[in-house]
């Protein structure tokens, strides 16, 4: 596998960990907290995937705001709309995970162009940067509503090397979504898995040459 010139790292899971929106469910319905977290993240990138299969669009804010509408509605609860609101608010204010620091650190010192390549909408990452500190270790980020779909589109992919400036054989995403590093990967992107669950990869492709659990494993394997 050539040297990657750039690295693409998704945001929701891979730098940033979104165990603060379960904790904040756990506030509202502490009996229904784990179900409706389960519920809420699995029709999310449902809608996304759906979305993109329709060549239909909604950013990333509004189907995260429906996906939860749907998962209340699952676990038959509701919440007040601040409740909501307040639940949406955190996906801007998301903490990064203990290695990302340390990783970045080696991976820009090593000399790396990296950008934030995410699902997010465009003023979700304008905060979320801000809020986990990221600004200093990337060019910036690209969103998905650039090109109006969702990952794992293959124009998305296309897109983010454009706006590198490189060909899509030169970066290399990174990212702890299996269907993320799959598409990469079928639109001639390389792809490294940051496996931070410890789960199975998904059947539907096989996983990249290089499986890490955090960042600073990234960066050894990249030496």
């Amino acid at each position: 596998m050539p040297a990657p010139e750039a690295l693409a790292f998704d945001m929701y899971g891979t730098l940033v960990d979104p165990v603060g929106i379960s904790k904040q469910l756990e506030k509202y319905l502490p009996e229904q907290a784990q179900r409706l977290a389960e519920v809420w993240r699995q029709k999310q990138l449902e809608y996304t995937f759906r979305l993109a299969a329709m060549e239909g669009y909604e950013d990333f804010e509004q189907v995260t705001r429906k996906a939860l509408d749907y998962a209340l509605a699952a676990v038959g609860r509701e919440l007040r709309s601040e409740q909501r609101d307040a639940l949406i608010a955190r996906y801007n204010d998301l903490e990064r995970f203990p290695d990302v620091e340390p990783g970045l650190e080696r991976l820009k010192e090593a000399g790396y162009t990296m950008i934030v390549f995410s699902n997010g909408a465009p003023h979700m990452l304008e905060a979320l940067m801000d809020a986990a500190e990221l600004r200093p270790y990337f060019q910036g980020f690209v969103s998905v509503d650039e090109v109006k779909t969702y990952k794992p589109s293959p124009k998305t992919y296309r897109h983010a090397a454009r706006r590198l400036g490189r060909p899509a054989s030169e970066v290399m995403l990174v990212s702890s979504n299996p269907f993320d590093d799959i598409g990469a990967q079928a639109a001639g992107m390389q792809a490294a898995w940051v496996d931070r669950s410890g789960g199975l990869f998904d059947t539907l492709g096989s996983p990249p040459e290089i499986v890490v659990g955090t960042l600073t494993e990234l960066a050894d394997a990249l030496e």
